[in-house]
């Protein structure tokens, strides 16, 4: 680690210890640098940074926290891209800074949703994170299954920025009080449940003017249920905004296989709970995108051999694989068919 002034930063080196400006945390630590964060740290008069060296990486190499799902399979987005977003986050949860600025989350919306805005045959291979780093990774993900959803609807760039924020900034609740439920669909009485909605909507509030009034309320009822059994308003069907009931999908999706289920569990969980939990309609727009297969299901063909899913394949129940090296379709013409579907780690 060497400390460097201002003037000889460069894009591509990485950061090694935090960056404040008094209280406020201008780039955490393992930043990639790039321009618009060295003007960033220019524009609030920042001398001196704590960059890593070559000797650093010789020595000990930066501990990796985001790994890919499923490591044989192509991911959603590059690695590299996914790190940058990931490392964006960190100012978009932090609630000093998006008072005092909230470029960073128009920026990172702006990026994710434009990097699906014409998504098609979707290989849903996601990155994920453990500790600290989790809640990161999810909200992201999150907005990238909205984001999918939203490109197949053709929605307008309004609703798809206001869809990536409402996203990101869902579950900054958690990060408010400290602690977080993974998967917080099923005990809606649950304290902590039910506090991440209260802290999120009552910090939010008071900066509704730099992220939009339709996004706070959104956060702030993204645990209602079609059926009108959710958390604290009862709000029923279409009185949910779509905002939230695309949230949904993706939110469960993901934090389903978070807490160890594979993606074929997971996409049960929403079919088996649409119409009570899940808007049907956004549900089968989903169902539409992967299939009842998703990417990396794990199943075996009707010739004994096991598979893993890479993508959709014409129709919803006959998906691509691969199998031994090779990717074939599955369906009348290969005559190959999905005989069951293992279990995770099998």
């Amino acid at each position: 680690m060497k400390k460097i002034p201002f003037y000889e930063l460069k894009p591509g080196q990485i950061v090694a210890e935090d960056v404040f400006k008094e209280s406020l945390l201008l780039i955490p630590k393992g930043t990639v640098l790039k321009s618009t964060d060295i003007n960033r740290l220019r524009s609030h008069g920042i001398k001196m940074v704590n960059v890593y060296d070559e000797n650093d990486f010789i020595e000990k190499k930066i501990e990796e926290k985001i790994s890919i799902e499923f490591e044989n399979i192509p991911p959603i987005v590059e690695e590299e891209t996914y790190n940058e977003w990931h490392q964006h986050f960190e100012f978009v949860k932090d609630i000093t800074y998006l008072k005092e600025d909230p470029s960073e989350l128009d920026s990172l919306a702006e990026d994710i949703y434009k990097k699906f805005l014409k998504a098609e045959d979707v290989v849903l291979n996601l990155f994920h994170a453990i500790g600290n780093e989790a809640l990161n990774s999810h909200s992201i993900n999150t907005s990238i299954i909205a984001s999918i959803i939203a490109s197949k609807l053709n929605m307008p760039d309004v609703f798809f920025d206001s869809l990536v924020k409402t996203c990101l900034l869902h579950d900054i609740g958690y990060s408010l009080i400290g602690k977080r439920v993974i998967f917080d669909y099923i005990d809606l009485e649950d304290v902590t449940v039910r506090s991440h909605i209260v802290s999120a909507y009552e910090t939010l509030k008071n900066i509704q003017k730099n992220i939009g009034k339709e996004i706070v309320d959104a956060i702030s009822t993204h645990h209602e249920r079609y059926d009108g059994t959710g958390i604290f308003m009862r709000l029923k069907e279409n009185a949910i905004s779509p905002l939230v009931r695309i949230l949904q999908i993706g939110d469960a999706y993901d934090s389903y296989i978070e807490i160890g289920n594979s993606p074929y569990d997971a996409m049960s969980f929403l079919l088996r709970y649409s119409g009570l939990i899940f808007d049907p309609y956004y549900v089968s727009i989903f169902f539409s995108i992967v299939g009842l297969y998703p990417t990396g299901t794990q199943v075996i063909l009707n010739n004994g051999k096991q598979a893993t899913v890479v993508k959709k394949g014409k129709t919803s129940s006959f998906p691509i694989v691969e199998c031994d090296g090779k990717t074939i379709e599955t369906g009348m013409e290969t005559g190959l068919f999905i005989r069951e579907v293992l279990k995770k780690g099998e």
